[in-house]
C-alpha cells in the first residue's frame, strides 16, 4: 500500500514531466524524481537549474559537472549523505542559450516553478531549506516571502515558512570567485549545526567528514588491479555493488556508505563518476572503444595525497573483494547485469515499480548506514 506521501509526489512528478510552459526547456530534462532524494528528508538543498553537462543528463542534480563535484565534496566533508538530503532547484529544466550553453533562468521561468517547488516543499516537510545562490533564494521568496539578500544573508537561519531557511552561495565555479571552497565549507559546517539544533541531536555533531568516495576509491582500486587487462566502467560498477552486497550478507554491514542509484543498466555508484574517478586514481587509463569505456590499470594504484587509513580495508573486506572477483570478474557485461539484477536490492526496487506505477530511475538502490561516521 502507497503512502499518501509517495502518491502525491508521484503525481507531482508526472506533472512536471508533463509541463511545457518555458519555451527554450522543451528538450530538457524534467529534474524531478527518485534522484532527487528522499521524501521523509529533513533537509532539502535548492539549486537554480540543472546543468548541460550534469543534471540534464544523469536527472541526478548537482552531479556530472563541475558544480556538481564541487557540492559532492562540500556535503561530504561535513558528513552529510544523500542519503538523508532532497536536492531540488527553482527551474527544473536546463535552461540553454541560442548556443546550446547554460543560461540563467529569466524571472518568467522562475515563476513558472515556483508552484512546483511550494508542492515539493509541502509533501518533503523539511525542518531545514538551504538555497544554493541568488535565484534559488529568489524563487523561495515567490513561495513564501522575504526580503533576504545572498550577500547579507549568507550563513544565516532565518525563520520561515514554517522552518528554517539558510541562503548559501552555488557550488559552480563562477560562485567560487566570490566566495571560496574554504568559505563555503564553513558555510556547510554552519547548514549542519542549524540542522542538528532543529533535531535537538548531537549526532555527527563533529562534522567529520565521511570517508566514503576514499573508501570505495579503495575497493575500486583492488578490483581494478586484479584486472590489468582492461576492465569496463560498467564492470567496475557492477563488482563494486556486488561486492557492497556480499559485505552486508556475510559482514552485516557495508563497507562504504557511498550512494548507489538505480539507472538504466543498473547500479550506479555516484562517487565513481569518471572525472572524479581519475582524480583519485591518477594512474588511471581510460580508453573509449565501440561506444563503451574500458579502464586499464596495470599496477596497483596509490591514492593521490590521502592518509591510508582514510580508506583502508579490513582483512575481512579485501577478502570479500577477492571472493567476488574469483567468482564474477571473467563475466562479460551482460552476464554482470544478469547477477545484479537478481540480487534482493534490485529484485524489490523493480517490484515496487511494478506495483505501483512509479519510475524508479536513479532511486537508492542499497541500504545507508552509520558505520565509521563517527
Amino acid at each position: 500500500m502507497q503512502s499518501d506521501a509517495v502518491l502525491k509526489f508521484h503525481d507531482l512528478v508526472e506533472r512536471v514531466k508533463a509541463c511545457r510552459q518555458c519555451p527554450r526547456m522543451q528538450t530538457s530534462a524534467r529534474v524531478l524524481g527518485p534522484g532527487c532524494g528522499p521524501i521523509t528528508a529533513s533537509i532539502m538543498f535548492v539549486g537554480e537549474a540543472p546543468g548541460r553537462l550534469g543534471a540534464d543528463g544523469s536527472e541526478l542534480p548537482f552531479h556530472g559537472d563541475k558544480a556538481g563535484h564541487n557540492f559532492e565534496r562540500l556535503i561530504e566533508q561535513v558528513g552529510l549523505s544523500r542519503y538523508e538530503m532532497f536536492v531540488t532547484n527553482a527551474v527544473l529544466c536546463n535552461p540553454k542559450d541560442e548556443r546550446g550553453n547554460n543560461a540563467t533562468p529569466t524571472t518568467t521561468e522562475v515563476e513558472n516553478c515556483a508552484h512546483f517547488l511550494r508542492e515539493t516543499i509541502e509533501l518533503v516537510q523539511p525542518s531545514v531549506v538551504v538555497t544554493l545562490g541568488a535565484v534559488a533564494l529568489k524563487s523561495c521568496s515567490l513561495v513564501e516571502g522575504h526580503k533576504l539578500t545572498l550577500r547579507e544573508a549568507v550563513r544565516t537561519a532565518t525563520p520561515w515558512l514554517d522552518r528554517t531557511l539558510v541562503p548559501a552561495y552555488h557550488p559552480g565555479q563562477r560562485a567560487m570567485l566570490h566566495r571560496s571552497f574554504a568559505n563555503q565549507l564553513s558555510d556547510y559546517q554552519f547548514i549542519v549545526e542549524t540542522l542538528q539544533r532543529k533535531k535537538g541531536s548531537k549526532r555527527r555533531a563533529s562534522g567529520k567528514p565521511r570517508a566514503d568516495s576514499l573508501k570505495l576509491t579503495g575497493v575500486a582500486d583492488r578490483i581494478l588491479s586484479a584486472k590489468p587487462d582492461g576492465l569496463s566502467y560498467f564492470a567496475l560498477h557492477k563488482l563494486c555493488f556486488l561486492a557492497e552486497v556480499a559485505a552486508l550478507e556475510e559482514l552485516g554491514e557495508r563497507m562504504t556508505n557511498a550512494y548507489v542509484v538505480r539507472q538504466k543498466d543498473g547500479p550506479y555508484f555516484v562517487d565513481l563518476h569518471l572525472r572524479r574517478l581519475t582524480q583519485l586514481l591518477p594512474r588511471l587509463r581510460v580508453v573509449r572503444a565501440s561506444g563503451r569505456i574500458l579502464l586499464f590499470a596495470p599496477r596497483q594504484l596509490q591514492l593521490e595525497g590521502n592518509d591510508p587509513e582514510s580508506h583502508s580495508l579490513s582483512a575481512d573486506e579485501i577478502a570479500l573483494i577477492d571472493k567476488v572477483l574469483a567468482k564474477y570478474g571473467s563475466m562479460p557485461d551482460a552476464e554482470l547485469k544478469r547477477v545484479v539484477y537478481l540480487s534482493k536490492y534490485m529484485r524489490a526496487l523493480l517490484r515496487r515499480e511494478r506495483l505501483t506505477g512509479e519510475n524508479l530511475f536513479n532511486a537508492a538502490v542499497l541500504p545507508f548506514q552509520t558505520k565509521g561516521l563517527g
